[in-house]
């Protein structure tokens, strides 16, 4: 029987957020959306937590509404979130009834699956959701982040993906978001993950941001994986995830099976170059494996976004000669922690406590509140066991924290007493998304979403030559195409 390789796509979700910082416009996203419904990706991610904040915030739109249009363009795709576990967005873990309510307000809106992550893939701060997706009716995957580390054996990936199947998830995904993840621990590893789950759909998701992704994508095939996460070529390569076109020629080159439509993905990629070209983005190269970067990289795996910050707050001290040292020093708090999976909020735990051990000299001398309940267990279960000392000196002998503790009790009647009445559930949980004062800023300044049609590439370039103030233009293609532009 010949393999068939799914494609999901996450050009409108984690492609935007790695490249563009969250900060695509809906109205870049509609006049190609009919396209993307066409183009055969097995289900289209939409959202993230970052994703209600970053629109709100940033740009004033209502995330609702996109999601609303997108799924009126889009009526044959399965739509995907991803939930951050028991926080849903940011820092704070959010009581069960706003976990319920956040997932039906999201299958209110056209979304039909979910993947579920923690940073320190710990299913307890995940199982509610996951019960309640099941019970909602969600397609429901298992999130296993990966990161380079003593602790993310082949051994320990199979085991916490087997807790997902044991929990009744419908599919698994492996994530290996830092792009750390060489060829030869890429087969090794989906390879142990295919075997502890059995025939179930399984996941890869890399970044590329070493190099990796392309030949990681290629052992992951080889180990049975049944979906590919990609992204248009515009929003591909660099820090985000592998090329879709680039994906799918891999496939069928390995002899498998891809159905998508390869017209269509050319029209999106074309759509997108535009995008990138209106809106001032670059387009990222595919990087090649740099050894020396790697070494670099691979001990303190902090995000880009998160060293752009590191690197800021170093200037503002006049110290950016120090950026070496921080992140040197960010490896070994890592190590210390038990290898959390670097993002929010690890990354900024790691990243914030690395800083101030650097400039102040001392290491650990004013910890942030937060590690310190990190270090009580207030997170969750730690991947690996924490340094004790550091764990002593964090905790200043309190006692552990159950992170769960809490959570049963019902939030929403006094959110709706105190700051009520909202305008529905959609407009309550952007309250809960944003501080109040963004929230009345949000509602200040939102703008209406434009739905604009899709230009044909020459009225594109039209208006393009037009704007330059130019008096002639001619371009001729072969025998088929002439276009003249002048001005009277």
């Amino acid at each position: 029987m010949v393999k068939k390789i799914k494609l999901l796509d996450e050009t409108l979700r984690n492609a935007q957020q790695s490249l563009w910082a969250t900060r695509m416009r809906t109205e870049s996203m509609l006049p190609i959306a009919e396209v993307i419904d066409q183009a055969g990706f097995d289900t289209v991610c939409v959202a993230a937590g970052v994703t209600f904040e970053s629109a709100a915030m940033f740009l004033h739109e209502d995330p609702w509404a996109r999601q609303r249009l997108l799924r009126q363009r889009m009526p044959r795709t399965r739509f995907d979130v991803l939930v951050r576990a028991r926080n849903l967005w940011g820092w704070k873990a959010q009581p069960y009834d706003v976990q319920t309510l956040f997932l039906e307000t999201l299958l209110r809106n056209g979304v039909d699956s979910f993947k579920l992550f923690d940073g320190l893939n710990d299913l307890r701060n995940m199982a509610y959701l996951l019960s309640e997706g099941r019970r909602l009716g969600f397609m429901v995957k298992g999130f296993v982040g990966f990161n380079d580390s003593p602790a993310h054996t082949d051994a320990y990936l199979a085991r916490k993906a087997r807790e997902f199947v044991d929990h009744g998830v419908d599919a698994m995904v492996i994530s290996d978001s830092p792009g750390v993840m060489k060829p030869e621990r890429a087969y090794s590893a989906l390879s142990a993950v295919r075997a502890a789950i059995g025939e179930m759909e399984l996941h890869f998701h890399c970044h590329t941001a070493a190099g990796l992704g392309r030949d990681a994508c290629r052992e992951a095939i080889r180990a049975d994986v049944d979906v590919i996460w990609t992204a248009a070529r515009p929003l591909a390569w660099g820090s985000a995830l592998p090329a879709a076109r680039d994906m799918v020629a891999m496939a069928r080159d390995a002899g498998c099976e891809v159905d998508t439509d390869d017209a269509a993905l050319a029209v999106i990629d074309d759509y997108f170059y535009w995008v990138a070209h209106k809106e001032g983005r670059t387009v990222p190269p595919e990087k090649p494996f740099d050894e020396a970067y790697y070494k670099a990289y691979v001990g303190h795996q902090i995000p880009g976004g998160m060293i752009s910050n590191l690197v800021q707050q170093l200037k503002d001290r006049g110290l950016s000669d120090h950026l070496p040292a921080v992140l040197e020093e960010a490896g070994r708090i890592r190590a210390e922690l038990g290898y959390p999976h670097m993002s929010t909020p690890f990354s900024q735990f790691v990243g914030v406590q690395a800083l101030m051990n650097v400039t102040q000299g001392t290491r650990y001398a004013t910890p942030p509140e937060a590690l310190r309940l990190y270090a009580r267990g207030a997170f969750g279960e730690h991947i690996a066991e924490m340094d004790q000392n550091i764990r002593d000196l964090l905790s200043q002998g309190l006692p552990p924290i159950d992170p769960l503790e809490g959570l049963d009790q019902p939030i929403l009647p006094k959110i709706r007493a105190e700051f009520g009445p909202f305008d529905s559930d959609e407009d309550l949980l952007m309250f809960l998304f944003m501080h109040p004062a963004a929230y009345q800023d949000f509602h200040k300044n939102k703008k209406p979403i434009l739905e604009l049609p899709r230009l044909h590439p020459v009225a594109a370039l039209s208006q393009e030559v037009m704007a330059r103030n130019l008096s002639h233009f001619e371009m001729r293609k072969g025998d088929a195409v002439s276009l003249k532009l002048s001005r009277a």
